[in-house]
């Protein structure tokens, strides 16, 4: 089962108000699930002044920074797909073409729509929840908001997920968007897809 196919799916995934808040719901939990045990482990030492303790410490230290980094990242990453949302109508985009997943990252996904078939800019697409692999479904399409060019965000029906998207080969597309129209690119700078966004 995939890891967040429990992200409820809002009015089949066209809804992305009901999917942001979601998303931002399931983050708050994660992060509050561990958080707070690293942060006792730090605090213990303090409390009972124990060098025995300097150990269990430094993991809670690193545990917290990782905790902290990573809930930092999905909140960024969750208020970039809101800014796309916000700019963009939403349209059902499918079916996917799955291209493959990155044996690294396996929550970034290499897709293409394929109904455009020979025309369509391959998709580097990033799940906001770092799920394992594919979500469910995905391959019968998705609800997409943004111009293909520069990228944008999708929430998947059936489990609700949110994609953050951009062309996998960002700089063999510069022609197209330097040639999109001053609208097309104004709209995409605010929604925060004019330049390449790195993510891990």
């Amino acid at each position: 089962m995939h890891e967040t196919s429990h992200v409820p799916d809002a009015m089949g995934g066209s809804d992305f108000k009901s999917a942001l808040k979601d998303h931002y719901g399931v983050t708050l939990k994660r992060f509050l699930k561990v958080f707070p045990i690293f942060a006792v482990m730090i605090l213990l030492l303090f409390v009972t002044k124990s060098d025995y303790l300097l150990p269990l410490a430094i993991i809670g230290m690193f545990g917290s920074l990782i905790s902290a980094v990573g809930f930092y990242a999905r909140l960024s990453l969750i208020w970039r797909c809101s800014r796309v949302f916000r700019t963009y109508p939403m349209e059902f985009r499918g079916p996917i073409e799955k291209m493959h997943t990155e044996k690294r990252a396996r929550s970034r996904l290499r897709l293409r729509f394929a109904q455009q078939a020979d025309q369509s800019t391959t998709m580097l697409a990033k799940s906001v929840l770092g799920g394992n692999g594919w979500p469910a479904g995905i391959e019968n399409g998705v609800w997409f908001a943004g111009d293909d060019p520069f990228g944008g965000a999708a929430v998947v029906p059936g489990t609700g997920e949110l994609l953050f998207m951009q062309p996998n080969e960002w700089v063999l597309s510069a022609k197209e968007r330097e040639s999109a129209g001053e609208a097309r690119i104004e709209r995409a700078r605010r929604a925060g897809i004019k330049k390449a966004v790195s993510y891990r």
